[in-house]
């Protein structure tokens, strides 16, 4: 499998860019942050979605043993999988897709992302989205935290068997620390081409017929960081309208901490 460069904003999932962005900032100008830095908020991240991961040797013979296991991976796959390895938990239809992301995860100390997919019960379409993130120390990778998110709620483990019996990868590749702070990445989609000012501003978001105010903390012609009570329940498109302006800016959510969200404009 090859894993080329990519956009941090290539990621579908504003849960999971959010949880990129904190790796990324954790890591502060190294590969990749200590484990022990983590403090994962489930307001911008649900932990019943992650699984951590020991790596154990290196190479070859490299291995992944859980450290823990969120309960909606415990439910999808029907097991406990902390204490054991990856090729002990995952079937042998779906280790080409896990064993070899979590290895380059590994061997680079970049994060992964991937994104495969399978056909349900009614012809439908369900897509998994995975993201890999590297911990450890000095330049050696020393834990995986691994995000799994489907498109659809449901039956997990009936899903999961969609999986075993065919699954398609539709997009994968790796991303360099770094991005957050302004640096240039290989996919050169996310240094930040306009200099933002710090305001404070009220604004309105519209979506779906429902609106709510917010401040916006800090402004550029790309984009902005919204300040708002509740960025959990506004949706990854927005529209965005400053007081004293008419015009609507159509939003993109890009991150999501407590309190605030990061928007790029469209």
């Amino acid at each position: 499998m090859t894993f080329r460069f990519m956009a941090p904003d290539t990621i579908r999932s504003a849960s999971q860019r959010a949880l990129l962005e904190q790796w990324d900032q954790l890591a502060a100008g190294r590969p990749f942050p200590a484990f022990a830095e983590l403090k994962p908020d489930p307001a911008i991240h649900d932990p019943r979605q992650l699984v951590a991961w020991a790596v154990e040797g290196e190479g070859r013979l490299r291995k992944f043993r859980a450290m823990y296991q969120g309960e909606n991976v415990a439910e999808a796959f029907n097991s406990a999988w902390a204490g054991k390895t990856m090729e002990q938990v995952v079937s042998m239809s779906l280790r080409r897709i896990t064993l070899e992301p979590a290895k380059e995860c590994a061997a680079s100390g970049c994060a992964v992302y991937m994104v495969f997919s399978t056909i349900d019960a009614n012809d439908q379409q369900v897509d998994c989205e995975r993201l890999l993130l590297p911990f450890g120390g000095g330049n050696k990778v020393e834990h995986l935290l691994a995000s799994l998110q489907l498109t659809v709620v449901g039956s997990r483990p009936r899903i999961v068997k969609h999986f075993d019996m065919q699954a398609d990868v539709r997009l994968q590749g790796k991303i360099r620390s770094g991005f957050s702070t302004g640096a240039t990445s290989e996919a050169g989609g996310d240094q930040r081409r306009a200099a933002r000012r710090t305001v404070a501003r009220a604004a309105r978001i519209s979506f779906a017929r429902r609106s709510m105010t917010c401040i916006v903390r800090n402004l550029s012609a790309t984009g902005a960081a919204v300040e708002t009570t509740d960025p959990a329940a506004i949706p990854d498109s927005f529209r965005l309208v400053l007081e004293m302006e008419a015009t609507e800016r159509c939003c993109r959510v890009v991150w999501r901490r407590k309190g605030r969200i990061g928007v790029r404009f469209s």
